[in-house]
């Protein structure tokens, strides 16, 4: 039997006016965490649709235990153990744990009814077997995104999966969530499970991975352990030159404040204040759910402010709806 198990072999895709994919191999062995690496655009999400079904690759093989199999659909691919956690989560809201977890495979009673004593107990043990600490009963609506992310692990697991892809896991938890998600993933390797781990978090892939491939413009770069390269190595193996060419900068002078928000509360935001000057790029960080975009919609005039003043080149003005902001330039 083989020691992968997938391999994936001259995968070429074509889009009008695109060559996505040109020969693309990835080869993951059993047992393994594998990171899929690449600026954006290199291919990587192609590539993994065309993994799980999504697409159809124009040529190129696909083996799974060293059978070569062609995988028509999603459900296929879930049919044959392989499970795909995408970075932007899509549970149904409204519907608990354990319905999210074994939807359309609920346990029924005698009268065809779903048996939610029988759903729940299968789903606390499951959740019991992986560390997650989430009640089947409930509601996703309830739940952090790093909870969220278990759950959809544990949904896969539900599935028999061998091989989980998961795109993007940690791009918005905190570093406590990443450091369980983390012991989880170990966990999981060390039942045999293989995981293909796409991220842009450097430190994540030394620390969680432990072979890694590099695609570039739609093409492999190569596949190594990740004992045999450093930061710098990696980092030029994605963009294809020396890492002393790439944060280049040149200083520019920053003038007067131009923007002054003092004091501005709204929906998801209290108190915030903060000035951006002429000539400087202004970053606003946080995690998904902080408030930023809410913030930034709410100083264009979509939503309207409860507190707080904006002054534009040292002047106070009034933003209530968008062509306020439109017209104030």
């Amino acid at each position: 039997m083989s020691e992968h198990v997938l391999r994936m072999q001259g995968i070429s895709k074509r889009f009008p006016g695109v060559h996505a994919l040109d020969q693309v191999q990835l080869n993951v062995r059993k047992g393994t965490v594998h990171a899929l690496m690449g600026e954006n655009g290199a291919g990587k999400s192609t590539l993994m649709k065309c993994l799980i079904g999504i697409y159809a690759p124009d040529s190129g093989t696909i083996e799974l235990n060293g059978e070569q199999v062609r995988i028509v659909n999603t459900h296929h691919a879930l049919s044959m153990g392989i499970s795909m956690i995408h970075q932007e989560l899509s549970p149904i809201p409204h519907m608990t744990v354990a319905e999210n977890i074994f939807l359309g495979r609920e346990p029924l009673t005698w009268y065809g009814l779903v048996d939610m004593r029988e759903l729940n107990r299968r789903t606390r043990e499951l959740l019991g077997r992986l560390g997650i600490a989430v009640a089947p009963e409930k509601k996703m609506v309830e739940l952090s995104i790093a909870n969220t992310q278990l759950v959809e692990i544990a949904k896969a697991i539900s599935y028999d999966s061998s091989l989980i892809v998961m795109d993007e896991p940690t791009s918005a938890i905190t570093e406590a969530e990443v450091a369980n998600l983390h012991n989880i993933i170990r966990s999981l390797r060390d039942r045999g499970v293989s995981i293909i781990y796409i991220t842009h978090k450097m430190d994540e892939v030394f620390n969680i991975c432990d072979e890694v491939t590099v695609l570039r413009d739609g093409r492999y770069v190569g596949t190594s352990p990740i004992r045999a390269l450093s930061h710098d190595l990696l980092i030029q193996k994605m963009v294809g030159r020396e890492l002393t060419d790439m944060f280049h900068k040149e200083e520019t002078p920053v003038g007067e404040p131009i923007l002054y928000v003092r004091n501005y509360s709204g929906k998801r935001f209290r108190n915030v204040t903060f000035q951006v000057r002429r000539g400087e790029i202004f970053g606003l960080a946080g995690l998904m759910g902080a408030g930023r975009t809410e913030l930034l919609e709410t100083i264009f005039g979509v939503h309207p402010r409860t507190s707080g003043e904006i002054y534009l080149h040292g002047k106070k003005v009034e933003i209530r709806r968008p062509s306020d902001s439109i017209r104030h330039g």
